[in-house]
């Protein structure tokens, strides 16, 4: 498993008493008073402030049964229990009862050097029946003086027993602190996702504003867009670290599911402690923390298509400082030979729509990683290597709109390797110090030299008279590239609630290649010459927390340089020299206003500015080609939302958040071309207006839960000038503009075993038909279109936990109505699809 770049800065257990809970027949029993003194004057732990008692079960009562519950509270910096989780069961009624109970909890908050901070804490609570006394000697019923003539008294009722709460105390991780800072942020645990057959495509597309669309099945190409900016306009990372540079240079989509925490959703907003250049704002994967001892995990999941993903997970931390020791490996393969309907000829030549599989769309992938370090060392906090590798290999199909004759030989394939170093150190009580450093190794091979012509039934139809697919040449082709990376990131706290930030981020990266199948040996080979970008992007950051922290504001500015240098082939033969230097300010503010429990307001700004990647100015070695001339993009960002933690109430939880959102950009960067002749190219501006929200509800207890979000955004071309110029005002083609997601899952705990879970589900996705290429063009029925897309998905879950041993099965059905699906047009997404997936940690 991966590990976070940052860690908890604090980490302390200790045990307090908590308030005994009273009988029917007592009332509230007084509030706990005191708490167990913590080692440390630092830290303060939770103490229980209510008298809420937790009733007994009368179906348990009566049948004599006792039992005790674990409960994991997660209290925020309020002292309100925002989560109960049941950890240790005693069956589903003294579940039920303390964990609803529990939801009415009051404490004072945990505090770190005097700050309210967010815990969790582990309550045992025992249901204990009052022992039979010595047998009695016969005597007349007892009665109150007030009961009624012949009234026996009330028999003593059980006294249920709480024992000694065990408490985590700990500044707030990386991914709670974003949440609660000023940033544009949004967290997405897919804790829930890892027992469940999706990849992680398919869970960043279950957000609002989010956007995943592929090419075909797991390892297609994917489309990712968030607020209505793409693909390379938004930056990734996996703990703080670019994921193409971290074993992953084939997209974010085809990242095991298993080996990631949760994700940081970054709308249009980029902290500057990332070093990077984005449009339209980024994607930070984040990995658990080891904890201490030895812990495992696999997980393996088979269905529809041939497919299989394995992934294997383990470390070793014998103490909470000092040695420790992870390692984590992949495996993915599948035929992706699902139906699709086509056009093709019969017996007598005719063409006639068919129903075919796919028969070349093969994709294979393994990769890992080790990772050693050390805590609590003198001369340093903590100090990490990692090394990784991966490979895959893809088969291609058809071309990108899935007409004419199919492919039955191209492919291509990547191998990546790399390693990394890590140091932090607090330099003084005010001052902190992060550096990152690492290498990665790339090579990315083409090959189409197939010779024949096939049918969509796999059939080789006729000899070509000269070899390759694609195009109207042959290739065989490798490009390698090689990335030097850094990042030093330095925090100061100038003042108590002022915090001043300064990173450096320079990337280098040099590029070169060869083409084995050039037309003609005399021809020079335009992969030869070695090429390399160097950017270098500078950030500074002020962040101060006013009026007892109701009211968070980040000021910030970035720097960005860029140099290029390339060779570029002369028609009279020989090369010329093609170099660019870019130099380009950026910067923007965000706030955070508590508007009153549990309600908060977030506004956010930056100028944002993209610089050119490697493969739109190098070509990606495989269909794109090269641009030398390309320039920056830029963007105006603006958000406003407002959010809420958990309310709890009577009828349940409900959680809910509603944004919007405002994109200006100019000198966008757009792949424009057909057949092999594909570049990116500066051609238009875009105006982009949105409105996304999301809302929740979990029933008492946990029983039931309904999660929804729906996303509307207006992109416009914003351009009189240039390729687009004739289509000002205009929506942007081939972009969804309407969209939403719902989930519903139901939780039955107790069934079989103590601590076992039972957990139907439900889930959907909408997204409302746009047109393949501008609305203004032609007449409706001329138009190529996307119809609208409404697909289900169902499954159960079953996981048991025994000890420190969880394991887990479930089964889903996907596209439970076998609809036809395009997130692009002319290309055919997977139909109904059975998956089985099992899961085991320790």
């Amino acid at each position: 498993m991966f590990s976070p770049v940052t860690s908890l800065a604090l980490l302390l257990s200790v045990a307090s008493p908590a308030p005994s809970t009273p009988s029917p027949s007592e009332g509230p029993a007084p509030a706990s008073a005191t708490a167990e003194a913590p080692p440390s004057d630092e830290v303060q732990v939770p103490r229980r402030l209510d008298s809420v008692g937790v009733p007994y079960p009368e179906a348990e009562q009566a049948a004599g049964r006792e039992g005790e519950v674990v409960l994991r509270l997660t209290l925020d910096e309020q002292g309100t229990v925002t989560d109960s989780e049941v950890v240790r069961s005693a069956g589903a009624a003294f579940d039920e009862a303390v964990r609803t109970t529990s939801l009415s909890f009051k404490f004072e908050p945990a505090r770190v050097r005097g700050e309210a901070v967010a815990c969790q804490i582990e309550l045992a609570h025992t249901f204990k029946l009052d022992a039979p006394a010595s047998p009695p000697v016969p005597q007349a019923p007892i009665t109150e003086p007030t009961a009624e003539p012949g009234a026996t008294a009330e028999p003593t009722p059980p006294v249920p027993e709480e024992k000694k709460l065990e408490t985590t105390v700990s500044a707030r991780s990386d991914a709670e602190e974003r949440r609660q800072s000023a940033e544009a942020v949004k967290i997405v645990s897919i804790q829930r996702a890892r027992s469940r057959s999706g990849d992680l495509g398919q869970v960043l597309a279950s957000q609002e504003g989010v956007e995943v669309r592929r090419t075909g099945g797991l390892g297609s190409t994917a489309l990712f867009a968030l607020n209505g900016l793409t693909d390379d306009q938004i930056r990734f990372f996996l703990d703080g670290v670019p994921l193409d540079l971290s074993g992953y240079p084939f997209g974010i989509a085809n990242v095991p599911v298993n080996l990631v925490d949760a994700i940081q959703l970054y709308r249009g907003v980029v902290p500057v402690r990332y070093g990077a250049d984005a449009l339209g704002g980024a994607v930070n994967l984040t990995s658990a923390p080891l904890e201490t001892g030895a812990h495992g995990a696999v997980s393996l999941q088979g269905g529809a298509f041939g497919t299989f993903r394995l992934t294997l997970g383990g470390g070793y931390k014998p103490a909470e400082e000092g040695f420790y020791a992870r390692a984590h490996f992949f495996a993915d393969t599948t035929n992706n030979d699902y139906s699709v309907d086509v056009e093709a000829a019969d017996d007598r030549g005719s063409i006639r729509p068919v129903t075919v599989k796919r028969f070349h769309d093969g994709y294979e992938a393994l990769g890992g990683g080790v990772e050693a370090g050390y805590t609590g060392l003198s001369w340093a906090d903590r100090i990490v290597v990692r090394a990784f590798g991966s490979q895959h290999d893809k088969e291609l199909q058809h071309n990108l709109v899935m007409s004419g004759a199919p492919y039955g030989e191209a492919r291509y394939d990547a191998d990546s390797l790399g390693a990394q170093l890590l140091y932090a150190k607090t330099l003084s009580p005010s001052a902190r110090l992060d550096v990152l450093a690492g290498y990665a190794w790339q090579a990315t091979r083409l090959t189409d030299v197939g010779e024949w012509v096939y049918d969509w039934f796999g059939n080789r139809v006729n000899p070509r008279e000269v070899a390759g697919e694609l195009g109207e040449s042959p290739i065989d082709q490798t490009v390698w590239q090689q990335s030097i990376y850094g990042r030093v990131n330095v925090g100061w706290d100038v003042a108590k609630h002022q915090t001043l930030r300064l990173a450096f981020a320079p990337t280098l990266m040099v590029r070169t290649g060869e083409e084995r199948r050039k037309v003609s040996p005399s021809d020079p080979d335009r992969l030869a010459p070695e090429r390399s970008q160097l950017t270098f992007v500078t950030g500074l950051e002020y962040q101060v927390d006013l009026l007892d922290d109701a009211l968070e504001v980040i000021l910030f500015g970035k720097d960005y340089v860029y140099v290029a240098k390339a060779e570029q082939p002369l028609e009279t033969g020989g090369w010329r020299d093609k170099d660019r230097d870019l130099h380009q300010l950026g910067g923007g503010a965000a706030l955070r206003l508590r508007l009153g429990s549990p309600v908060y307001l977030k506004a956010s700004y930056e100028r944002a500015t993209r610089l050119p990647r490697p493969d739109e100015v190098f070509g990606n070695g495989v269909l794109v080609q090269e641009n030398l001339d390309l320039e920056p993009e830029h963007s105006h960002n603006l958000n406003l939302g407002l959010a809420t933690v958990p309310l709890r109430t009577k009828l349940g939880s409900f959680r809910g958040e509603l944004n919007g959102f405002a994109r200006f950009a100019d000198n966008l960067i757009l792949l424009a071309g057909r057949d092999r002749d594909w570049s990116y190219q500066n051609v238009y501006a875009a105006r982009i207006l949105g409105v996304e929200g999301s809302a929740g509800w979990s029933s008492p207890g946990g029983l039931f839960s309904l999660d929804a979000n729906a996303t509307v955004q207006n992109p416009r071309n914003a351009s009189g000038q240039g390729t687009f110029g004739a289509f000002e005002g205009r929506r942007l083609p081939n972009r969804p503009w309407l969209f939403a997601n719902a989930t519903a899952r139901v939780s039955l705990r107790g069934l079989a075993l103590a601590e076992d879970e039972l957990s139907p589900f439900w889930s959907t996705r909408y997204v409302n038909g746009f047109f393949r290429n501008w609305e203004g063009l032609g007449t409706v029925e001329s138009k190529d279109k996307i119809s609208t897309q409404f697909v289900q998905a169902a499954g159960v879950g079953y996981r048991v936990r025994r000890g420190k041993l969880t394991a887990g099965l479930t089964a889903e059905l996907e596209n439970v109505t076998d609809a036809r699906v395009f997130d692009f047009f002319g290309v055919e997404r997977p139909g109904r699809a059975a998956w089985l997936k099992g899961t085991l940690e320790y």
